[in-house]
């Protein structure tokens, strides 16, 4: 019987993961800003490994392409940062970058390691079925890198995102309400008419809306407009944000509890694992609605 108990676990885990991209669970996602770094390497493997080992339920990744168009995992336009090279990376070649090694945590001065900079292949295979991925493609998305994602990921485990006009997002990507999707809103824009903006949207029924919040009296402006169309309402608590990660570390109910009990339930940060255990340990009510509800 227990083989059988181990099978039906993890092929449950596909369905489960997919699930909860689609739609509110009742739960708040934790979002690791380029993996679990800390102790690993910013956008490496070990970063996706570590995130899968600690219950995080996504991982945020950076893509870009080298000159002759091997998409990796990279923030910055060059190397310097994060690798023992330097250099503009679309002035490299695959053959050269992957000789590089990546350097502890978010780079900078800090060690070097025996960590290479990954393929977008590698990690979405280590990925699949295992956590989910928000994808911040610095690459146009073109029928090319769709192939890839599709063969060495799935679909429906990736969130999308772009900040832009529908028409302009269509315009780019006319895929993009066959996808897990996500726009990018400002406070300053939303302001004058939140409903508006929002509701631009609709026709492609956005799984997720990530607001960027200036002052937290806005932040539960929206959160009907989002639940209403059963999305997630995703915020960044990262470090110099009116809701910041340096904070949250010293008083986590003033940052993360605060987001949580002003509907918000997606938070990226770059502290997963300390917010994991915080919503571990204050089990907080979020809201549910079934797909497409």
């Amino acid at each position: 019987m227990q083989p059988a108990s181990g099978f039906s676990a993890v092929s449950a885990r596909p369905a489960e993961l997919e699930r909860r991209l689609a739609g509110p669970d009742g739960s708040v996602m934790v979002v690791a800003h380029r993996g679990c770094w800390r102790g690993t390497s910013e956008n490496s493997v070990d970063a996706i490994e570590a995130c899968i080992a600690a219950g995080v339920d996504m991982v945020e990744l950076d893509v870009r392409a080298t000159r002759d168009g091997q998409l990796v995992l990279l923030h910055d336009t060059t190397l310097d940062r994060t690798t023992n090279g330097s250099g503009p990376l679309d002035q490299m070649d695959w053959a050269e970058v992957r000789q590089l090694h990546l350097r502890e945590g978010k780079g900078g001065d800090a060690a070097i390691t025996q960590r290479r900079v990954p393929t977008l292949a590698q990690a979405l295979a280590v990925a699949r079925d295992r956590i989910l991925i928000n994808l911040d493609a610095k690459v146009e998305l073109t029928d090319a890198v769709l192939a890839l994602i599709a063969e060495h990921g799935d679909m429906d485990q990736i969130l999308f995102k772009a900040e832009a006009p529908l028409a302009e997002v269509l315009n780019k990507a006319p895929w993009v309400g066959e996808v897990n999707f996500q726009p990018i809103l400002r406070e300053p824009y939303l302001a004058d008419d939140p409903d508006g903006y929002i509701a631009s949207y609709d026709p492609i029924r956005p799984v997720s809306f990530e607001i960027d919040v200036k002052t937290r009296a806005f932040t539960p402006v929206v959160t009907p407009l989002i639940r209403q169309r059963c999305a997630r309402y995703w915020v960044n608590s990262l470090a110099g944000r009116i809701y910041d990660d340096e904070e949250a570390v010293t008083d986590p109910d003033r940052v993360w509890g605060a987001l949580v009990a002003q509907g918000v339930d997606a938070i990226q940060t770059d502290y997963p694992l300390r917010l994991r255990a915080y919503l571990d340990g204050v089990e907080p009510p979020g809201f549910r609605c079934s797909q497409g509800g």
